[in-house]
């Protein structure tokens, strides 16, 4: 007959071999996402990364786009009767998602929220960016590149997205303080579809063809208004700061020759990577901040060659 060994046992054998005590717990955590871009692909290796060095088992489920809310409530129902002790979320939005996350939660099933909130008080914890103070960042950076009545437009992302949106008005908070006649535009929505993302931006342009300053809000935006600038005459006429994760090398090469005049970077592995540590933290019983930030990092013209930003290229 075969007996199997203790927790205690393998606690022990864990700590002997050099191996966190995690391991020996074996959770199981779920981990469900907005969508499928590289974005969300940098925060699910973060994920697997945690578990693998915690040694929980990590499952990693996302919809096709982050527009699939639906779908999204569906995934997150099943992973819950997956057998899973904890769902790491991002809920595509912060209403929609409550109601079946509050569900969840009475049953006993952790729920640590990453990337942007989550309505209501279900959450044991939430990992991410603080959106606000880093759409603060780009609006301090941007009205220092504009004139008091310059017309600025946002390329925004999409409606309804509580992350870009918290960029959103932290960056009017900052303009509209350091420039109170500005002309500001942002009816324009650059959206998840690849295809007509170009022709958003085309349009913004077009509308508004004395803009002087763009904040793009989502990373799709910006690469797209990126594109387009790239192609106008004289280069850097229009000031443009967006928002990506990393370094990406097309944005760095934008920086270099001034037609990208700011890059606010998310650190996706670490959101991910944070999320799973907080879940496996609370299943072992152990004190998680209510708020666990990630940082973001402005990248400029200014430290675009020092290595702490040049590192931002390797991730």
């Amino acid at each position: 007959m075969r007996i199997a060994p203790s927790r205690l046992l393998l606690s022990a054998l864990a700590l002997m071999l050099g191996l966190p005590t995690g391991f020996a717990e074996g959770h199981k955590i779920g981990v469900l996402l907005k969508g499928r871009t590289k974005f969300w692909n940098v925060v699910e290796q973060g994920a697997l990364d945690a578990g693998a060095k915690l040694g929980a088992q990590v499952t990693v489920k996302a919809p096709p786009a982050e527009t699939d809310i639906a779908v999204q409530i569906l995934m997150l129902n099943a992973l819950a009767s997956s057998g899973v002790e904890a769902i790491v979320l991002a809920p595509a939005h912060k209403s929609s998602l409550a109601q079946a996350a509050a569900a969840i939660a009475a049953k006993g099933i952790k729920i640590i929220v990453i990337d942007s909130p989550l309505e209501g008080n279900v959450a044991s914890a939430f990992v991410g960016t603080n959106h606000r103070a880093a759409g603060e960042a780009a609006g301090t950076l941007l009205a220092g590149l504009v004139g008091d009545d310059a017309e600025v437009a946002f390329f925004r992302h999409a409606q309804n997205n509580a992350a870009t949106g918290d960029r959103e008005d932290g960056a009017l908070e900052k303009l509209r303080a350091a420039h109170p006649k500005l002309h500001l535009h942002g009816d324009i929505y650059a959206g998840d579809d690849k295809a007509t993302q170009a022709e958003r931006a085309e349009l913004l342009l077009s509308k508004y063809p004395a803009t002087k300053g763009i904040l793009a809000s989502g990373t799709p935006g910006t690469m797209a208004m990126l594109d387009l600038l790239a192609k106008r005459q004289p280069a850097g006429d229009i000031k443009l700061v967006g928002f990506g994760f990393n370094l990406d090398p097309e944005a760095a090469a934008a920086i270099e020759a001034g037609t990208l005049h700011g890059w606010i970077a998310q650190q996706p592995h670490e959101i991910g990577y944070k999320g799973v540590e907080a879940a496996v933290a609370l299943l072992n019983g152990k004190p998680v901040p209510p708020v666990v930030n990630v940082d973001v990092f402005v990248v400029t013209k200014a430290n675009l060659h020092e290595p702490q930003t040049q590192a931002l290229l390797k991730l």
